[in-house]
């Protein structure tokens, strides 16, 4: 067996490994796979596909972020560059989803490549300092270059009515649910390919020590590019899926601090550096948010919803300041105790 076939094995055991250990999120998992053959209310089937493309965009954010503990808010970058590379490209060639992608992100590596170099330089708050203005740059960009882009009106695909899997043109949201989760779950076995390969155990020491772990001969900003690439890969080609879901592009909408933010509020509330812990999250924040905008729209203007969310959000960070998935090792405890406890007194 070659090299590259036992790494290939090691990772595809990794993912195995990962599902033993977490039963529980496997049947949530299949729960979910059932949820629109039991549920007809296509706005509920709207809110848990949202759910399933935000959870991809908090695991492709905890590569860097999680494993690394490199704070970017420039997400929104990526996933807009995907968006548009395949809405652009559908528009003027009749290029398919599943090719633009890849242009999509050559796109996004270029673009994490390009601020990468001068912000790897930097450290902790420094460096999330600097990936803020990488979303007004790109948004910006794509508001003057209005001849291509659209400016700040964006561009749409118009009606589209022929059924087909290779235009992403679907009859139903079912068949987009399925998509998105199906892709989350990619995300999912990325993630934990990464997390498991060398790549992550070297991301790791540099997020505990990165002067130590240069001292052992390791490069962390080689290695914080090569994460920030694999994340800028994912939301790029979840950008792409993305927009043929949604039916079309705004600069403000996409390429904005609020998506930035968002996205990085999923991985750090759900837990970062885990791998269950961005699902979580999106299906904590997502609905809060649904159900904030829904409830208390009429309240000061709308803003009563944004501000009850912020207070939940302060909340959970006080209660839980290592995300929410923690609360499964909590339950796992008291199980154990509880079984010991049991042992004991039957002895």
């Amino acid at each position: 067996m070659s090299r590259t076939d036992r790494k290939n094995s090691l990772h595809i055991k990794s993912v195995f490994h990962v599902l033993r250990q977490n039963p529980i999120a496997v049947i949530i998992v299949l729960v979910f796979a059932l949820f629109p053959a039991v549920c007809g209310n296509i706005y509920f089937i709207n809110v848990v596909i949202e759910v399933f493309f935000f959870a991809a965009l908090g695991i492709a954010w905890n590569v860097l972020g999680g494993l690394a503990k490199q704070i970017s808010w420039s997400s929104a970058c990526f996933f807009t560059i995907g968006a548009y590379a395949g809405i652009m490209m559908y528009l003027s060639a009749g290029v398919s989803p599943w090719i633009s992608m890849f242009i999509g992100i050559a796109a996004a590596c270029l673009f994490a490549l390009v601020i990468g170099a001068p912000c790897f330089r930097l450290r902790g708050v420094f460096f999330s300092i600097a990936t803020i203005s990488c979303t007004t740059i790109l948004r910006q960009c794509l508001i003057v270059f209005k001849n291509i882009t659209g400016g700040s009106v964006g561009l749409n695909f118009g009606i589209r009515k022929n059924y087909s899997l290779w235009m992403l043109t679907f009859r139903s949201k079912t068949d987009f649910y399925y998509l998105s989760l199906i892709w989350m779950l990619a995300c999912v076995a990325i993630f934990v390919a990464v997390k498991h390969a060398r790549l992550g155990y070297y991301l790791r020491a540099v997020r505990e020590d990165e002067d130590a772990a240069a001292s052992l001969g390791i490069i962390p900003s080689k290695l914080k590019t090569k994460a920030f690439l694999i994340s800028a890969a994912m939301m790029s080609v979840t950008g792409t899926l993305y927009v043929f879901r949604l039916g079309y592009v705004d600069p403000n909408a996409l390429c904005a601090h609020d998506i930035s933010v968002k996205i990085g509020l999923i991985a750090i509330l759900g837990g970062m550096g885990t791998t269950w812990g961005p699902v979580l999250g999106a299906f904590i924040i997502i609905p809060l948010l649904e159900l904030c905008n829904y409830y208390l729209q009429d309240f000061a203007g709308g803003g009563a919803g944004y501000a009850l969310y912020g207070l939940l959000i302060v909340l959970i960070v006080l209660l839980r300041p290592s995300g929410l998935i923690t609360l499964a090792d909590v339950i796992r405890e008291k199980m154990a105790k509880r079984k010991a406890a049991g042992s004991a007194k039957g002895v």
